[in-house]
């Protein structure tokens, strides 16, 4: 059984009281599975999950999940009862992003346990490579999109089969932690995975580009047992309405749907701002190829054209080809956004990656309008399966993610999962475990602004791209002139590209995070650990480092290459006990510098397989 107890606004101080210790006794025993590990104590590491901020609050859902069950007391080897499971989410984790903290010592954590949807009673699907969009901002619900059920560990209690594909849009209440499925069955047959999104909040409007099927989508999908099915087209979700369509891509795509790549909206560029994809792989003939699609393609979607204020019969794709300096192809990345005070300069930052058997710790900044790449940061300590977001005023956090293929071999660094970086300092320091409420605002990274002229502040001076716009169309579309020399004219743009803020930020906060506040015994427990152990925290001496680089991926499920063909995910097997080393803390420095020290884990088992990797 399960329950979601959210704080209303208007309880009184003593029912308030009691929710929190009711909550605080349900926690126990309810976000505890039959193997006895805690969804937050237990933690081992994330990888291929969701999540989305919204008014103030980051929500992670799905993915595939690896425990530890060692002690929430003491990171030491304990052979005799610690063990390493993987699992799929059964949960909904919620982070108060109102406050400043320090994921090492006060970071507010709140599990909500998926209930079944009252109208029908159905249970939200457990996925992973799927997408959460925030939906209107005086919308209390985000919505949760496709997805695919991991197929690994089929034993582990709580293992879900496949969804109906009817219902593959669900609406998840931030208030009232109620779910409720939407039928887009007509318009999007399929429950489409690994695919690129993003949304225009403002508008309400989500897009979701391309994407594949595998027998573990839903049960009408069983027939292509070894086979995938790559899917073309972009849908685009009406998420004030719960309907939506499917826009073609032939444009763009040439009949080879892409996977595993990243979308954004950039707003304040051309009539209703543009949609613009970077990376992933692409299928040929039953094949996936990973370094085949070039970073010095960028194509860009006009979203005026869904609204019917285009000024063309096209159907909105473009491509912007990039001179210079672009990076390697990759997948599996993350990107922001974070735009110059004057508007002059949007700057789509993208983090991590992999390619075959390559893993990226690099930050790439792709700066409009100018389509120019610029490298900003590059470590030893990769990152990809992972998800990111902008919050405050100028940080990015990073959720989850692989350093390398051996999913179990030891468990994350960053034992809550997240970490920081600042996206002006970012070239130096900006790596972290700090979240600040109080960072001054965001300002243009001084690396980019050397490429593209001006200063912190903008006034950027190439506003255009190296040898001009590559047709007319996309000349029109960025300068309204068919001039493919013209430059962008930024005057008269505002200062301010953010969403309207929502007049619900207090209710959702207090109906979540009011959980945050109903563990605050835990939150002060973990706090007393960490002053009175403080040489578990210790960073160790020396210069250890990973090798990140694997001969072959052997543990994501799929040979990764532009001749080997995608094979079926093996039966799963359960794990064995395994072992850990004593935790450490870091520095605040480069990301890799953080990451010196790692949990082994000895699982027994040399490959851990994933569907549709």
């Amino acid at each position: 059984m399960y329950f979601a107890i959210g704080i209303k606004k208007d309880c009184s101080v003593w029912k308030a009281v009691l929710q929190i210790l009711l909550l605080s006794a349900l926690y126990f025993s309810i976000t505890t599975t039959a193997n006895g590990l805690d969804p937050l104590n237990n933690f081992c590491r994330r990888w291929y999950h969701q999540s989305q901020v919204k008014n103030k609050t980051l929500f992670i859902d799905g993915g595939i999940e690896s425990f530890s069950d060692r002690s929430s007391i003491q990171y030491v080897w304990n052979p005799t009862s610690i063990s390493a499971n993987l699992y799929k989410d059964d949960y909904v984790i919620a982070i108060n992003m109102s406050a400043s903290w320090d994921w090492k010592t006060n970071i507010s954590e709140v599990v909500i346990n998926k209930t079944a949807a009252i109208e029908t009673g159905n249970h939200p699907p457990n996925i992973q490579s799927g997408a959460i969009f925030q939906g209107l901002p005086n919308d209390p619900q985000i919505y949760l999109y496709g997805g695919v059920t991991p197929s690994i560990n089929q034993s582990f209690p709580y293992w879900q089969w496949p969804t109906t594909n009817q219902y593959t849009l669900w609406g998840f209440d931030t208030v009232s932690h109620a779910w409720t499925q939407y039928d887009i069955f007509s318009s999007v047959p399929e429950r489409p995975s690994q695919g690129a999104s993003a949304e225009v909040t403002d508008l309400g409007l989500a897009f979701y580009l391309n994407g594949l099927i595998t027998k573990w989508s839903s049960p009408t999908t069983s027939y292509l047992g070894n086979n995938t099915v790559f899917l073309e087209g972009m849908v685009i979700i009406d998420l004030t309405k719960q309907t939506a369509t499917n826009r073609s891509t032939d444009t763009i795509t040439n009949g080879r749907a892409r996977v595993r790549g990243g979308m954004i909206y950039v707003p304040k560029l051309g009539p209703n701002g543009v949609l613009v994809t970077v990376g992933g792989a692409t299928q040929s003939s039953g094949t996936l190829n990973m370094g085949n699609f070039p970073m010095n393609q960028i194509n860009i979607f006009d979203v005026s054209t869904v609204l019917g204020t285009a000024n063309d019969s096209s159907d909105g794709w473009y491509t912007q080809t990039i001179t210079g300096t672009v990076p390697e192809s990759r997948v599996d990345f993350c990107l922001v956004l974070a735009s110059a005070p004057d508007n002059s300069s949007h700057n789509i930052y993208m983090y991590g990656g992999k390619v075959f058997n390559k893993y990226f710790d690099e930050v790439w900044v792709l700066s409009l309008p100018s389509f120019t790449w610029v490298m900003i940061y590059s470590g030893t300590a990769p990152r990809f399966g992972h998800t990111c977001h902008t919050v405050g005023n100028r940080q990015m956090i990073t959720i989850g993610g692989l350093d390398n293929v051996n999913a179990t071999n030891y468990c994350d660094w960053e034992f809550l999962s997240v970490a920081i970086y600042d996206l002006t300092d970012g070239t130096i320091n900006g790596w972290g475990s700090v979240f600040s409420v109080n960072k001054p605002p965001y300002q243009v990274n001084a690396k980019v602004s050397a490429v593209i002229g001006g200063g912190l502040n903008g006034n950027a001076t190439k506003l255009l791209p190296a040898g001009g716009w590559s047709t007319t169309q996309i000349a029109n579309l960025f300068t309204g002139t068919d001039n493919q020399t013209a430059q962008v004219n930024v005057e008269g743009l505002t200062n301010s590209a953010s969403p309207t803020k929502s007049k619900n930020i207090g209710a959702i906060i207090g109906g979540t995070i009011g959980g945050v506040a109903t563990l605050a015994l835990l939150a002060s427990l973990r706090l007393l650990f960490v002053r009175h152990y403080p040489k578990l925290f210790k960073k160790r001496e020396g210069n250890e480092q990973e090798q990140y680089v694997k001969s072959e991926l052997d543990t994501l499920g799929r040979a990764e290459s532009d001749s080997q063909p995608l094979s079926d995910a093996r039966e799963p097997r359960e794990l064995p006990p395994g072992i850990h080393g004593v935790i450490s803390e870091a520095a605040e420095t480069a990301r890799s510098e953080l990451s010196g020290n790692k949990f082994p884990v000895e699982v027994g088992v040399s490959e851990i397989y994933e569907k549709g990797s």
